[in-house]
């Protein structure tokens, strides 16, 4: 037993209309050629599927078996049809997405579940590191957009600004409780700091902030390992000096943020790409979801 779909759909018709004689109307075809088509489908499945009378014709109690069956089959039918569309349309293929490490944790879950919901055909990698690294990525093709602090004035890269970073005291939960909504960042300097070890853009204005004031930069760690650093503020070892996107003071996985004033430290962040290739549907794609996502956490 094998269905024709065309014979499927004369049966559904014939049914709405409940009659032959009309049925051949609105598909365009000739009576006979539609009773030809019931009797094959009818043939087929071995059943009579419409009780016939002078009046018109209604469906047998298979024939009403058979109905909500054959809606469903054209129900998958259009959405393979569709899915099919959008395969054509939708964007697709490798990707690769640079973030700095100080921004991984704010945006990174956002960003894999967001790209994995609106845009399941994209096979996505993302590249952490510093400023430095994100850079390199982009100029050299390993990644096809990013996200960087500041770099609005790289030739090389254009540049869409999406957010801006405060600089804050970080310490454990606990602490963050007996501490200011704001801090001088000469107190913030007297505390024991884990920072990250120079040279490093983001210690590069930490230590030109403090000089600023004419104060210097002691941490009791210098460290490459943002992971370790954020262990030690967690058991409440260190207190350290991060940038953060949105409202703060406040607390976020067991690290209070207190924002750092006089002076503020402050850095925009942009969204890049290279100059050099034009950005494809995937690459276009993920631009507009690192706007709304920044946008959303600022």
């Amino acid at each position: 037993m094998s269905l024709n779909l065309d014979h499927l759909h004369a049966f559904l018709v014939v049914v709405e209309e409940g009659s032959i004689n009309r049925a051949a109307v609105r598909l365009r075809r000739a009576q006979p050629a539609i009773g030809r088509q019931i009797k094959l489908l009818e043939a087929s499945l071995r059943t009579v599927l419409l009780a016939r009378s002078a009046s018109g014709v209604a469906p047998t109690y298979a024939g009403l078996a058979l109905i909500e069956h054959a809606k469903r089959i054209f129900r998958d039918v259009a959405d393979a049809e569709a899915a099919m569309a959008r395969a054509g349309t939708e964007p697709a293929g490798d990707l690769c997405i640079a973030i700095p490490t100080s921004l991984v944790d704010q945006l990174g879950p956002l960003l894999f579940l967001t790209m994995r919901e609106r845009h399941p055909l994209i096979r996505l990698t993302l590249i952490e590191g510093d400023s430095h690294r994100v850079v390199s990525s982009v100029r050299c093709g390993d990644a096809d957009i990013a996200v960087l602090p500041d770099g609005g004035a790289d030739p090389s890269l254009h540049a869409q600004r999406c957010g801006r970073q405060v600089f804050c005291f970080c310490g454990a939960a606990a602490d963050a409780e007996l501490l200011p909504s704001s801090m001088l960042l000469a107190d913030a300097l007297s505390f024991p700091l884990a920072l990250s070890a120079p040279p490093n853009r983001l210690r590069q204005l930490i230590d030109a902030a403090a000089e600023s004031i004419g104060a210097e930069v002691q941490p009791v760690l210098n460290s490459g390992s943002s992971h370790l650093i954020t262990q030690l503020v967690r058991q409440g070892k260190v207190f350290t000096v991060r940038p953060r996107i949105g409202l703060a003071p406040t607390v976020v996985d067991g690290i209070g943020y207190v924002p750092i004033a006089a002076p503020e430290i402050v850095r925009d962040i942009n969204i890049v790409w290279s100059t050099a290739r034009s950005p494809d549907a995937a690459t276009e794609a993920a631009r507009i979801i690192l706007q709304d996502l920044m946008a959303g956490l600022a």
